[in-house]
């Protein structure tokens, strides 16, 4: 008998889980559409108001700040949903139902995980869509003379420098690699803390990233003897290497493959929290 993954059963704790937390899952849906239905309509409502006719000449800036928005929004939403991947074990009567499904400790995280991630991913992306719609319909109402276009998500990124895109093609894919180590820190943090786990994570990260960062600046300071224009001297040395041609394909690799990793490593350590804290509840 295979104990560790199987097919069938997968698919049973998979739909368990989504059918117990179906309410939890539309509210966070809803929610999370109608807070860029809304916003993205002021944004729109506000510049339409502001540029009138010249709204057809700025279209396509107006296009970058909506992908911008979205995105923010994509991020927030991607580390506050990541936080609720141990809604199972917050109360007693939840950990006795999960604790008591007849599945492997890998079928139950693997099935959370991708509720979190791929999940998380197409939901956001049908509330986005829904909430454009929403946005277009409602100001052409408003607005019947001005056309007013659906997002361009093709406007994301590219190599060309061109205003009207979001950021190089480069810097797209290494945000993406950091996305996906936040949130599988948020992931990982609620294997540490079951309540408030964004808050705590969130300050947690907060304090190391900043802890790294001093400690940085001191080392670099230390080795420079230059007073505070040495940490300056550094970082201009490092951001004039990553604007050179041949070393930023170089460096992103090497960023994205280090990021990978340390992604990899979080949702590794996250299953193993996952075994211990079912090992602990049960004793």
């Amino acid at each position: 008998m295979n104990n560790i993954f199987n097919l069938r059963r997968f698919g049973f704790v998979f739909r368990k889980d989504f059918l117990e937390n179906r309410k939890l899952y539309a509210l966070l849906f809803l929610t999370m559409m109608g807070i860029m239905a809304i916003y993205s309509l002021i944004m729109t409502r506000n510049y339409c108001y502001r540029f009138g006719e010249r709204y057809h000449y700025n279209i396509m800036y107006f296009n970058r700040n909506l992908l911008i928005f979205f995105s923010l929004a994509f991020l927030v939403g991607g580390l506050l949903f990541a936080s609720t991947f141990m809604t199972q074990m917050n109360s007693k009567l939840k950990s006795l139902s999960y604790l008591s499904s007849p599945s492997s400790n890998f079928e139950k995280y693997f099935s959370r995980w991708i509720i979190v991630t791929i999940g998380y991913v197409i939901a956001f992306f049908i509330a986005m869509w829904i909430a454009d719609f929403l946005r277009v319909t409602a100001i052409k109402i408003y607005y019947p003379d001005l056309e007013i276009k659906f997002l361009d998500l093709s406007k994301l990124y590219d190599d060309k420098g061109s205003g009207y895109y979001m950021v190089p093609k480069s810097l797209f894919t290494l945000f993406i690699f950091i996305y996906l180590l936040f949130q599988s820190l948020f992931l990982l943090g609620t294997t540490f803390w079951e309540k408030a786990s964004f808050v705590k994570t969130f300050v947690a990260v907060a304090v190391i990233v900043f802890s790294y960062i001093m400690i940085c600046r001191w080392t670099i300071l230390f080795s420079y003897g230059e007073g505070l224009d040495g940490f300056g001297n550094v970082l201009g040395s490092f951001f004039a290497f990553i604007n050179d041609a041949n070393a930023e394909k170089y460096m992103t690799k090497i960023a994205c493959t280090a990021l990978s990793v340390l992604t990899l490593t979080n949702w590794t350590l996250a299953f193993f929290r996952l075994r211990e804290s079912e090992i602990i509840k049960r004793l």
